[in-house]
């Protein structure tokens, strides 16, 4: 069994835990957990919805990342190496694209 498959998978499960609460907006403006950007701290509204949108997003990237590591698990150690190298691109882009997205809709969506 691939243990980098075993790292991205307990990853996986740590993001999409991370997300739900974001999603069902349980967490209140704070100093260490959320999405953190200016325009989320403007008004307690903007913090929940622009977490809600980032935890959705964050749940999918989740997901994705759970994938990679599924697919990545019964390889045979031949293929770790090139494997390893796909994942990680797969989830810096994958994260790349959230953060986009995020600062995105944050303009989008902005209430002056």
């Amino acid at each position: 069994m691939n243990p980098l498959a075993i790292v991205y998978s307990i990853f996986a499960l740590v993001i999409i835990g991370l997300s739900v609460p974001l999603i069902k907006k349980k967490i209140k403006m704070n100093q260490g957990y959320g999405i953190r950007i200016a325009e989320a701290f403007k008004s307690e509204e903007r913090w929940f919805e622009i977490n809600q949108y980032g935890g959705r997003l964050l749940l999918l990237w989740g997901i994705v990342i759970a994938i990679t590591a599924v697919v990545g698990l019964p390889l045979e150690k031949k293929y770790w190496i090139p494997y390893s190298h796909i994942a990680t691109i797969i989830i810096l882009v994958g994260l790349g694209i959230v953060v986009g997205l995020i600062f995105r809709y944050a303009a989008k969506t902005k209430k002056d």
